[in-house]
Parts: C-alpha cells; sequence; structure tokens
C-alpha cells in the first residue's frame, strides 16, 4: 500500500514506499458502512480475477487490464484538489451502498444521503460513481405481484436518468449465494469498466497538462525536472494498471526531451535549469538495478538538487525496471552501452569538472550492476540474446579498471604514490556504502576491493577480461575477443610471464593471418619475438624473424636487422636434426616443371630434372645448402582413381582404325603433351586455394503436379544435402592449425648450394628414375645453415611425371577399307620399340594359315604362308610402320559367313609367338536353280555382291563333271554392257539342260566358274586388268518332267457362256510324259473362296498304272464376275497303306530309304517333276442374270 504524508512547506507528497506495483486503484464507499464491510472482503479477491479490456481514446489499441483495488471511507478532505496531479494517491472511484428496498424509507432517509453525496462529488467537479442497491432474496416474496415502483426505479429516475448503467441493483451474496452469481458478476463487471473508465478520463485531462506544460518548455521559468516529476506519474499510474510497456514509453520520451536540450545547449543557451545539473561531483555511486523507486534521487530531483549522473541514473533504472517487468533482461544490456556513452558526452558537452576517475568508477560500478541483473533475472532461453550485449559490457568494464588501474598506479611494475593512494580514498569515498552480503558482493564492493591492492586489482582485471573473452567467443566475435588476448598478453609482459604472453599472441596471430590482416599479424609477430627473446626460445625465435624478416609490411632496416639476428641465433643453435618451420614464411613457389629434353616420356635409369622457380622475400642473400623435392609413388589403386589410364588397352586388329604407323604416333604423342597420365607443370595462378563458396552446387530441378496433372510448384534440390548442411566444428573456421608434417625424401630430386638472392630464382633438382611408374612431387625443402628448414606443404596441383619401361610390341592393322577374301589388298605391321632400341639385322617372321598369303609390299618376291620382315634401326619408344600385300583364298562361297585366318606372329625379343586372327568378308556368293517349261530344263545362276567394293565378272561357264550324255547350252550374251555387283547389285546366268534319255536318279554335277576383278573407276567403271577366279560347284536333282496337269472350266451344256452363280466343269487332265515309278497320284483343287466354291469333293486319287492320261471332271460355280483364274490343282505322290516306299535318294541313309505304314499318305513331288500348263490361265465369267436383269431395268 502506498501512504501520503503532506510536507511541511508545500503540498507535495511523496512516496514512502519506493515499489509502486504494489499499489492499487482508489475507491471510496459512502452509504451503509455495515453492509460495504460484509461485502469487501468478497470484492477486493473477485475484482483481479477477470480481465477487463480497456478501450482508450485516440484510436489507441486495446488493453487487457487485470484491475485491482483498495477501498477507503469516503470523506471530503481525501477528494482530489485543482491541479493536484499525483493520482496513484487520489480516490479515482466512488460507490454508494444502499440495502433499502422500502419507498418509505427511501424517501425519508436515504435519498437525502444520496443527494448530500453526490452534491460533494459535485462540488469538485467527479463524475465517475456508481449506486449499488443490495437486495436480499426472500422466497416468500416470489408469490406476490411486484410493486409498480421499485427502490432503484425511484434512484434511476432521481439521480441517474441520463446514465442508468450507473445505478445497479445486486442480490446479497452472503444470505442467498446461489441466487446472487449472476447479479455478483455483473456488479463486477461493470465496477472493471467504470473503473477503467474513470481513469481514461482522468489520463485524457492529465495528458492535456502535460502536452501544455511539455508546450512551455522555451519559456522562462519552465523546470524540466518539475516536468519529469509530472510525466512520471502518468508512468506510475501505468505501471500500476500492469501496462509496463507503455510505463516504457513515457520514460524514452523523457529521455529523449532531456538529450534533445543537451544537445542544443551545445548550440545554443543554455536554459537555467539546466545549470543546476553542472554542478561538480560530489557523488559517483552506481546504478541500484530492481522494481523499486529510488526516493533519494527523486527527492533530489523534486528539489533541482540532483546531479547529471544521479538524474541519469534514476531515469535508467526506471526503464530496467519496466524491462524487468516485461521480462526482457537482455534489453537491459543492450540500452546499457549507449546510455554510458551518451552520459559521458553529455558530460563533455555540459561541460562538467568531475575528479580523475570518477567517470570510470560510475561507468564500471553500472556495467557491473546491469550485468549482475541480467544474471539474476535472465533465464536459460535468453542467455543467447543477452550475451551479444553483455560481451561489449564485460569489456567495457574491463577498460574502465584498467583506467582505474593506470591511475592509481596499481599496473604490472608501479608503485602507487602518496598522492595515489590519496585517489583511491577519494574514489572509495564517492562511490559510498552499498549494503551487500558476502556470497553476492555488489559491484561497489568489487571495485574497493580491486582498488585496495595490486593483488585484488590483478585477480578482478584478469576476471574481467577472461569473462570479456569467453562471453565474446560465445557469440562469435573472435576478433574482439583477440583484441582483449592482445592487451592481457601486454598486462602479462608487464607481470613478466612470458609463456603467457605469448599463448595470447599466438592465438590472436592465427586469427590475424587466417582473416588476413597482414598489419594486425606482423605487429603482433614483433610482440611474439620480443616475448621468444626474453624467454630464450631460440627456436620460435628463429621461425619468428623469419616471418619478420620477409614481411614487405615492415621497412628495410627492420627487416635486416631480424635476419641479422636469425643468422646469428642460428650459429648459436645446436640440434640433432634441423629445424622446420613453413616454407611459405619467407618464399612463394613460382613454378615446377619436370624437364623432358625433348623426350616425351622418361625412360627408366634415366636422369629425372624439375625446374623449380621460386621467389625470396628475404632482405639479403641466402645460402640454401641442400634443396630438395620429394617425390612419392602412385599406387595402382590411387592411378586408376585419380589419373586416368596411361596407354588404352590393345584391341583386335580388325576392329581397329587409322591407317598405320602416324596416325599411332600422333595419338601417342597427344598422349603424354595433353598429360592424360601425367601433369608436368604448375604455376603460382594454378596453386591458389579454390574458394569453396565458388563450387558448383549440383542441383536439379523439382516438380510437383496436382492430382489432375497440373503444375502445384517448382522447385531446385540438392543431390546430397548432407554435403552442404553437416555439422561444423564448435570452433568454427579458428581451430587450431597443425604444422606440416615432412614427408619421404627418400627419394628426393636434389641440388645443393644454391645462394637464393631477394626476388625471383631458378635452379634445378635432379634424380635417377630407379624403377618404372607414375610418381607425384610432394613438397619442396630449403635447408639453411645446417639448422633451419623450410618446408612447404604438399604442392598443389600435383605435378607427376610416368617412368616408363614398356616392351616392344607389333600390331598388325587392316588398311581403311574392309578385309575381302579374293581379293589383294593392304594391311598395316606397326612395331612400337617400347623403351629399347631396336638393333641391325632384327627381322619379324610371320606365319599364315593355309589361303592366307602376304608380303611385304615394297617387295617384288611372291605372296608366301611363311615371311621374314627386316626391321630398321629405331629408337625407344619410335614407331615403324610396314606395308604388308596380302590375299586370302576365295572358297565356293554360297552365304555371307566371314572367313577366318590366323597369323602367327614371331619377334626376336619374345619367346612366345602371338596369333593374330583375321576376320575376311566374302565380296561375293552364288546359288542355284532349275526352271521348267514343260519338258524343257533351264539352269540359272544368281551372283550376288555383299560389299560395297564393287565387282567386274566375266567369262561365266558351267561345266559338267560327271554325266557325259547330258549337254548345257549357254543362254548368255558375249558382249554389251559390264555385269557389275557389289552392295545391292546381282547378276544372274542361264543355260538350257538338255537331259535326253537320262534317267534323273543320279545327279548332274556342275561346275560353275567366273572371272572378276575389282572396280577402281566408279565413274568409269574401270577395273583392274588382273582377274581372280571364283568357282562353285552345284548338284542338279529331280531334272526330268514326270507329269503334265492341264485344267480348264466349261460350261454346262445348253449354255454357251459361264455366268456367277450358274454350275459349270473343271475339267482336269494328268498325262504321264516320262516314265515314274509312281502310279498312284492324288490331286487337290485349291480354290479362292472368293471366287470360286467347288461342289462335291475337292481331292481324288486316280490311277496310271495301264494308261498314261487321266480325265477327271469336276463342279465348280463361279462367284463373281470377270476374268477368274482357275482354281489351282496340286499333284502330289499318293502312297497307300502297308506299301514301302523306296527312295531314289542314293544318299538317304539305309534305316530311312523304307518304311511301312499302316495309314495311307501323302508325298510332294520335287519342283520340276510336275508341270502344270493351265497356271496363270483365266476364264471369262458373265455376271449373273439376275443382275444383268436389274442393270437393264436400271438403265430403262
Amino acid at each position: 500500500m502506498l501512504s501520503v504524508e503532506k510536507m511541511n512547506d508545500n503540498d507535495t507528497t511523496v512516496i514512502k514506499e519506493s515499489c509502486i506495483m504494489d499499489s492499487k486503484p482508489i475507491i471510496t464507499f459512502a452509504g451503509d458502512v455495515a453492509l460495504f464491510s460484509s461485502l469487501e472482503a468478497s470484492l477486493v479477491q473477485a475484482l483481479p480475477q477477470d480481465s477487463s479490456e480497456w478501450r482508450r481514446s485516440y484510436g489507441r489499441a486495446v488493453k487487457s487490464v487485470y484491475v485491482e483495488a483498495s477501498f477507503i471511507s469516503f470523506s471530503k478532505d481525501i477528494l482530489p484538489k485543482q491541479g493536484d496531479w499525483h493520482l496513484i494517491q487520489q480516490p479515482i472511484f466512488h460507490i454508494f451502498w444502499t440495502e433499502c428496498v422500502d419507498l418509505d424509507a427511501y424517501k425519508t432517509t436515504v435519498r437525502e444521503e444520496i443527494e448530500a453525496w453526490l452534491k460533494i462529488l459535485g462540488q469538485h467537479n467527479i463524475q465517475d460513481w456508481m449506486i449499488v442497491l443490495v437486495e436480499t432474496y426472500d422466497i416468500r416474496k416470489t408469490n406476490k405481484l411486484l410493486p409498480r415502483t421499485t427502490v432503484l426505479d425511484k434512484i434511476r429516475s432521481d439521480f441517474a436518468s441520463k446514465h442508468g448503467d450507473r445505478c445497479l441493483s445486486v442480490i446479497n451474496p452472503i444470505r442467498s449465494e446461489s441466487r446472487s452469481a449472476e447479479s455478483w458478476r455483473g456488479l463486477l463487471a461493470r465496477i472493471r469498466h467504470l473503473l477503467l473508465f474513470a481513469y481514461n478520463r482522468t489520463l485524457i485531462k492529465f495528458e492535456e497538462v502535460i502536452r501544455d506544460q511539455r508546450e512551455r518548455r522555451n519559456e522562462p521559468g519552465w523546470n524540466f525536472c518539475q516536468y519529469f516529476l509530472l510525466q512520471e506519474e502518468l508512468a506510475f499510474v501505468l505501471e500500476m494498471l500492469g501496462l509496463y510497456d507503455e510505463a516504457l514509453v513515457q520514460y524514452d520520451e523523457l529521455d529523449a526531451v532531456f538529450t534533445q536540450f543537451v544537445l542544443n545547449s551545445n548550440v545554443g543557451d543554455t536554459p537555467e535549469w539546466l545549470s543546476s545539473f553542472q554542478c561538480p561531483f560530489e557523488n559517483w555511486s552506481g546504478l541500484v538495478l530492481g522494481q523499486t523507486v529510488n526516493q533519494t534521487q527523486r527527492s533530489l530531483l523534486n528539489d533541482c538538487k540532483a546531479s547529471l549522473l544521479e538524474f541519469r541514473s534514476y531515469l535508467f533504472s526506471r526503464q530496467c525496471a519496466m524491462l524487468l517487468l516485461t521480462f526482457k533482461p537482455w534489453e537491459i544490456a543492450q540500452r546499457s552501452l549507449p546510455f554510458l556513452h551518451n552520459c559521458i558526452k553529455e558530460l563533455e558537452i555540459l561541460e562538467i569538472s568531475t575528479p580523475p576517475g570518477a567517470v570510470a568508477c560510475w561507468v564500471f560500478l553500472c556495467c557491473l550492476e546491469v550485468l549482475q541483473t541480467c544474471e539474476r533475472f535472465n533465464d536459460s532461453g535468453q542467455v543467447e540474446a543477452y550475451s551479444l550485449y553483455t560481451a561489449s559490457l564485460w569489456a567495457y568494464a574491463r577498460d574502465k579498471l584498467r583506467d582505474l588501474g593506470q591511475l592509481c598506479g596499481l599496473m604490472p611494475g608501479c608503485d602507487p604514490t602518496s598522492e595515489q593512494l590519496h585517489t583511491v580514498v577519494s574514489l572509495s569515498g564517492g562511490m559510498g556504502d552499498c549494503q551487500g552480503n558476502s556470497k553476492q558482493p555488489t559491484p561497489t564492493d568489487k571495485l574497493k576491493e580491486a582498488l585496495s591492492s595490486k593483488e585484488a586489482f590483478r585477480k578482478h582485471y584478469l576476471e574481467l577480461a577472461e569473462l570479456a573473452m569467453g562471453t565474446f567467443k560465445h557469440i562469435g566475435r573472435i576478433r574482439s575477443a583477440r583484441m582483449i588476448g592482445r592487451d592481457l598478453a601486454a598486462f602479462y609482459l608487464q607481470l613478466g610471464e612470458m609463456q603467457k604472453a605469448a599463448v595470447f599472441l599466438t592465438d590472436a596471430l592465427k586469427t590475424f593471418e587466417e582473416e588476413n590482416w597482414r598489419q594486425l599479424a606482423i605487429e603482433t609477430q614483433l610482440e611474439l619475438a620480443d616475448c621468444y627473446r626474453k624467454m630464450d626460445d631460440k627456436e620460435r625465435f628463429i621461425k619468428t624473424c623469419t616471418v619478420i624478416a620477409s614481411a614487405p609490411e615492415l621497412n628495410l632496416s627492420t627487416r635486416i636487422t631480424y635476419f641479422d639476428e636469425m643468422m646469428n641465433v642460428l650459429e648459436e643453435l645446436r640440434t640433432e636434426s634441423p629445424l622446420i618451420t613453413s616454407f611459405t614464411d619467407a618464399f612463394k613457389l613460382v613454378s615446377l616443371e619436370v624437364s623432358q629434353h625433348g623426350n616425351k616420356v622418361i625412360i627408366q635409369d634415366s636422369t629425372v630434372e624439375v625446374n623449380v622457380v621460386i621467389e625470396s622475400r628475404f632482405p639479403k642473400l641466402i645460402l640454401c645448402i641442400n634443396a630438395a623435392v620429394s617425390v612419392e609413388g602412385v599406387k595402382d589403386g590411387k592411378r586408376q582413381n585419380d589419373l586416368p589410364n596411361p596407354r588404352p588397352q590393345e584391341v583386335p586388329a580388325e576392329k581397329r582404325q587409322g591407317s598405320g604407323g602416324k596416325k599411332q604416333q600422333s595419338i601417342q604423342s597427344q598422349r603424354n603433351d595433353t598429360g592424360d597420365a601425367q601433369q608436368l607443370r604448375c604455376n603460382s595462378e594454378e596453386m591458389k586455394p579454390v574458394n569453396p563458396a565458388l563450387a558448383r552446387l549440383h542441383m536439379v530441378e523439382h516438380l510437383d503436379y496436382k492430382q489432375d496433372k497440373s503444375l502445384s510448384s517448382a522447385s531446385i534440390v540438392s543431390k546430397n544435402p548432407k554435403q552442404f548442411l553437416r555439422r561444423t566444428n564448435s570452433h568454427g573456421k579458428y581451430r587450431k592449425i597443425s604444422s606440416t608434417p615432412k614427408g619421404d625424401f627418400s627419394s628426393a630430386l636434389v641440388a645443393e648450394n644454391i645462394i637464393l638472392k631477394p626476388g625471383r630464382n631458378e635452379f634445378v633438382v635432379k634424380s635417377k628414375a630407379q624403377e618404372k611408374g607414375l610418381y607425384r612431387l610432394g613438397q619442396l625443402s630449403l635447408l639453411v645453415a645446417d639448422s633451419l628448414e623450410f618446408l612447404s606443404s604438399t604442392i598443389n596441383p600435383r605435378v607427376s611425371f610416368e617412368v616408363m619401361r614398356e616392351p616392344s610390341s607389333v600390331i598388325l592393322n587392316k588398311g581403311e577399307k574392309d578385309l575381302l577374301a579374293g581379293l589383294e589388298q593392304e594391311m598395316v605391321l606397326t612395331v612400337s620399340a617400347g623403351s629399347y632400341t631396336i638393333g641391325e639385322n632384327v627381322c619379324l617372321r610371320l606365319r599364315t594359315s593355309r589361303g592366307l598369303q602376304m608380303q611385304v609390299k615394297s617387295s617384288e618376291e611372291s605372296l608366301t604362308r611363311d615371311l621374314e620382315v627386316p626391321l630398321p634401326q629405331s629408337e625407344p619408344f619410335q614407331t615403324l610402320s610396314i606395308l604388308l600385300r596380302v590375299l586370302a583364298e576365295l572358297p565356293p562361297q554360297k552365304d555371307a559367313g566371314t572367313i577366318e585366318h590366323k597369323v602367327t606372329l614371331q619377334c626376336p625379343w619374345k619367346p612366345e609367338e602371338k596369333n593374330i586372327a583375321l576376320h575376311f568378308q566374302p565380296p561375293l556368293m552364288s546359288s542355284f536353280r532349275l526352271h521348267t517349261a514343260y519338258t524343257r530344263k533351264f539352269v540359272q545362276i544368281l551372283v550376288i555382291g555383299l560389299n560395297v567394293q564393287m565387282l567386274e565378272l566375266t567369262e561365266p561357264t558351267l561345266t559338267l563333271t560327271g554325266n557325259q550324255d547330258v549337254r548345257l547350252g549357254s543362254l548368255n550374251p558375249t558382249s554389251g554392257q559390264k555385269l557389275i555387283v557389289g552392295s545391292g547389285l546381282n547378276v544372274s546366268f542361264m543355260w538350257q539342260l538338255d537331259v535326253g534319255g537320262v534317267e534323273d536318279t543320279c545327279p548332274i554335277k556342275t561346275e560353275f566358274k567366273v572371272h572378276y576383278s575389282p572396280i577402281i573407276n566408279l565413274t568409269k567403271l574401270v577395273s583392274e586388268d588382273e582377274t581372280q577366279l571364283y568357282r562353285c560347284n552345284f548338284d542338279i536333282n529331280d531334272y526330268k518332267t514326270l507329269f503334265v496337269v492341264k485344267s480348264r472350266v466349261e460350261p454346262t451344256k445348253g449354255s454357251e457362256f459361264c455366268r456367277a452363280g450358274t454350275m459349270c466343269h473343271l475339267q482336269l487332265d494328268v498325262q504321264r510324259v516320262n516314265a515314274s515309278s509312281h502310279s498312284s497320284l492324288m490331286y487337290e483343287v485349291l480354290a479362292d473362296q472368293s471366287m470360286w466354291a467347288v461342289c462335291g469333293r475337292t481331292a481324288g486319287v486316280i490311277s496310271l498304272d495301264s494308261v498314261d492320261k487321266q480325265n477327271v471332271t469336276l463342279d465348280v460355280m463361279p462367284l463373281i464376275g470377270g476374268f477368274l483364274p482357275l482354281p489351282l490343282v496340286r499333284l502330289s505322290k499318293y502312297i497307300p497303306a502297308d506299301q514301302k516306299t523306296s527312295s531314289r535318294d542314293p544318299n538317304r541313309k539305309p534305316e530311312l530309304s523304307s518304311h511301312t505304314t499302316s495309314h495311307p499318305r501323302l508325298e510332294p513331288f520335287s519342283p520340276g517333276q510336275v508341270y502344270n500348263s493351265s497356271k496363270a490361265q483365266q476364264v471369262h465369267v458373265l455376271p449373273s442374270a439376275t443382275a444383268s436383269s436389274a442393270t437393264d431395268a436400271s438403265l430403262a
């Protein structure tokens, strides 16, 4: 509860208790005091249980407010007077309570009391009141008639004719709790509403007063302190109602108004009231944050005696109190640093004299108070939020403590003087005393302890520095942490603790180098060098000197000084192994290139040379005792994964393309020049690290469709999201960088005693190639003065070279055209010397299979199956190409199958033989067919071209090889156009066969011959003069005509023509023209069912045992008119049941030559044994008579 006390000199009220949020709106009660006393406890408890909407004017947002209240007895003395705006101590709402239900009693006493009560309120211009009639529920009166006018009606008509909602009737909850619930809830809601309405009315007037006072700010006599206290009353009311954010707005407005006055005073006249803030400092106690009001500072404001820092501290503490009530401790930390900087700036603007160190003490106390408050009020969910701002506060507090330490002589290496001790005493007195406890000392206690002695100062300074560094690292501000680390290093240097100083300097150096802060890095290196010199750490001092001597950011004299110191310490250094440092500290690798000296590859046991170009950053000449480049062998698995195969696999000779040795030599040269298997050089541009942020993302398009197949959305997704979303190290990119380990230099390329001058240097390292394989250059090492070795990281891109020991190889390739049998062609014998030298009088031996002959093209000797090819002398990896003439015999070819031959190759440098398979395609093939014309026979030979190579055919002959009684007559022209065969071009030859009286029991054996020559000019069809002979044998079987079948269709008797739909006769004549062992024959009529209908049987058996000719008549009916082909008649051998059949084929096996069967069967005749003389004949059939009559009628 808040109480009010009149001051002696004026009417100003002072708040004794400091917590505004414990205050409650004040409501007066009048009327029946005993009645209200019985209801007060229920009212106080029930009002804050539900919220009520507060609708304020001027379009402000609707707020949900929980209303509490404290009730006091109505009195004329407690009513607010004109001009008194201490709102939280004034009654804001007034209620008259009565339980009178009798009209006569109301008229005699109650009405007069209400009139007197309202008259007093009216005299004070109070319009916020309410009359409550409490009734007692009586069950006996419910059955009686209600009176025409009740007491409530009379009260409304007498006092609230226009404000009926201010008069309310409620059932007494004490006497009838179940019946009064609804009316009681209505009463509570009405009180909440009217109370907030009263505050709205009051605050509107109050805000007009505040606005009027603010507009008078430029008038003489206007005082900001009085205006501040006036507007703060509005903030108190809003805080009391739980609107902490709006209360904060009021304090922010006051802050802005005061800041503007201070800024204006810098360029104009200073107001009289502002001069009171320019008084000298006597007290610099820090902030006291919490939810209470500092009455001491508020009373100073009321008397206009507060200093600038006291006013600022009070205002900021009230702002922080509102932030704490809104659960935003992190925003306190966010506002603190700008607040402190602003206060210091205002001290400068107002030219306020301050004792030395007073401002630093005040800033330090404020920082620690804010930090302790944040730690006390924050929760786990806000650690990240307030850590972003507390880091700077820790750092600022450390800086101010350092300033105080320098002022008071507490820094390492200093002894405080008497004057500095007096300063400590005066500063401690200005801070005042603050009540704390041993568990949680106050900021004032900490600062006084820190200024008490050098040991305490060191303890607190290091604690603050560590907290600042840890917080900066936690929020990711590594640079700020490293800068504090540099200050700590300087502090430890003053203490003489070099090891600790070196740790902080090393951490800072790593960060500066990673972020490429060259100037900061070199300054840190200078500090490290000084630190290592004092520690007598020669190894680290030498490494640091190499960096300093090579730094272009420093002047030449400084670099030379550290270079000389490095060389002097190197002479004193005695270690078992050289001191290894980074190559990039003093040198830059410009390029590396493997020398080839005109050779495409490096041969085993030869010398490998690598040209190295480096840039020295040292300011003087330096002797390099040993320069080495390590060499790493690439394993087979690694080679297959990282590098292409050095040599493609050999393919069969017939599948290779190309024209021979020149083509193979160009491929070999291209493979070595482009570096498919090796990379022979790299330069500084290629050695630059690749920025991972510029790497290509492997993204693909992703489309989502709706159920109706329409496009819903389009997006891009990653194929491998784990590659980009993988978890990073908790220390980020600022993790500790490990030194580069030294690789294997056992088989390194070496150069000795090289003088390296400042700038560009070029030298050659060399070694002997011991074993074949693929090798990569690893690291570059420079040894200086036997004690210092500059070692580079692995050279990237990886320069590689291949040491080869390749045996000689022999390949037989075809030419540009396909290999064809029967034609002389060229092939290429390719000999690769490999890594060896081919001497004089070396020959290759080639043996071919039967039917294949070859010879060297330049030789005039004839083709042979056993060939020796002399080889000329050649250098390593030289390729020789030798042209060969090849001829494969063309056998009697009746299909398009290839002809396979084998070549056995024997090399003098290999004990085993090599077999090469060659496949030749036939350029042509031939087929045979026997044609029949009654009893005459004709033989057709068809020559088919199988290749694009065209051939000219001449002198075709067909001769008999066995039967002398048979004669062949040629029907082929002897002159005329040329006979050409090729792909898609065929040639036919024809002979007439005269068999005479020869029986056809034995086949006729013939031999077909034709000469051919390739066409060398397609335009003029000119062929070579030399021709080749093609032979092929054919056997002629069943070459005599045994039966002649003749058929005809005749109309029935009485008809002259055949008509559609009319029965006709099919006359079938079968005649034996030559002797045959088959006398039982079966005929079959095969008619087209869409043209003919065979009536009766369609097949039958006839016998020619006694006669040579048989005639059969069948009934057929043409179905359509026109010229119809005759029905086809097929004649077959009819073999009755249980009759053995003998085969006339002498080549058939005996067990299959004859057999018996229990069923008759048919056997077909061979082509040419049955001649159908009526085949392809037609008969004219007239349309049916019905169709003719219909046609005539239509014409008529």
